[in-house]
């Protein structure tokens, strides 16, 4: 029993453990800390409550497991070395024996897998304006340009140990805090879309809401077209709307594409059922709040909650202006 307490005590006392579980519980402790709530705002959480939801609760299960994690490693780390000492295998010729590969190893695997994740977390942004892009794509990638940094530091000094120990440990580290940093670059990214709508119709195709309502293609002969997408976050529902001028539509033909589909037809001004559900319907078009009653909307779909005011709904609508030829499609989730 005491043999199996000195050696859980040499494992913990070792500078590989300490290194491996102190580090990044260091760095993730700070990081908490730092995103608590801005104290200012009246509804945000005390110091008791951060301690108990998110230190206590949150924080000590991450750290728990990382802490198990952390000891089983160091006891496979500390079984190969005493096997190394046995054979007469000093770090000196451990090191001698790696390849460069095994050197390098670890931070090119960690390039390779985080640049498919920088790829997926880049996918949504075609179209959006260029500087929008470009940050997404930064915000993307950064994990992937530090590995490949570190891989090519090791890589040109493959013979000086040292280096090799740091740059491994930092890599490690990183490695730990990666679905932290993912996160927050999730969120991040999906804020800048948000407040970055995308307007050019050229990319209309890539982000089709429902093809059973909206056009699967703007069609040619139209003119004036506008398109706008917005992705929600937080408070702020996704968007998307279609508008143009056709001036071959009729109101028949537009009647006969969606009649059978609506739960109501009727101009905005006679809607009452859901209060403010039809509020938003030409939100970024040319008849914003101008010739709103002229249109008739077809609702498709319409949801509200139970606050009286439609504060989370959602609806899915199609309009034509007999006047003046005008075509809206509008849907919006939030």
């Amino acid at each position: 029993m005491s043999k199996n307490n000195n050696e859980q005590d040499n494992i913990l006392k070792s500078k590989f453990f300490l290194k491996l579980f102190g580090i990044p519980a260091g760095i993730w402790m700070f990081l908490s800390i730092i995103s608590m709530t801005d104290q200012s705002v009246p509804e945000s959480m005390t110091w008791g409550e951060f301690i108990v939801y998110d230190f206590i609760i949150f924080d000590l299960i991450i750290l728990g497991i990382w802490f198990g994690i952390s000891f089983f490693i160091t006891k496979h780390h500390k079984k190969k070395e005493e096997k190394d000492i046995k054979m007469g295998r000093t770090l000196e010729k451990i090191w001698e024996e790696k390849s460069t590969f095994q050197k390098i190893r670890f931070p090119l695997i960690m390039s390779i897998i985080t640049f498919l994740i920088g790829i997926f977390l880049s996918s949504d942004f075609i179209g959006f304006p260029w500087k929008a892009q470009l940050i997404i794509v930064l915000v993307a990638f950064i994990p992937f340009l530090l590995f490949m940094i570190f891989w090519f530091v090791i890589y040109t000094n493959k013979e000086k140990r040292k280096v090799f120990s740091i740059f491994k440990t930092i890599s490690i580290v990183i490695t730990c805090l990666l679905p932290y940093y993912y996160f927050i670059a999730m969120f991040f990214i999906v804020l800048i879309e948000a407040v970055n709508p995308m307007t050019n119709p050229k990319y209309y195709s890539f982000h089709i809401p429902d093809s059973k309502v909206f056009p699967k293609k703007i069609p040619k002969d139209v003119e004036d077209v506008k398109f706008l997408y917005a992705p929600g976050i937080l408070q702020g529902g996704t968007r998307y709307t279609l508008y143009y001028v056709d001036k071959n539509m009729t109101l028949n033909e537009f009647d006969k594409k969606y009649q059978k589909q609506a739960e109501w037809i009727g101009h905005i001004d006679d809607y009452k059922e859901k209060v403010g559900l039809l509020n938003g319907v030409f939100y970024g078009t040319p008849s914003e709040y101008k010739n709103e009653n002229d249109y008739v909307i077809y609702l498709i779909q319409g949801r509200c909650d139970d606050s009286g005011y439609c504060n989370h709904g959602y609806f899915l609508m199609a309009s034509f202006n007999e006047k003046t030829h005008q075509v809206v499609y509008s849907t919006e989730d939030w």
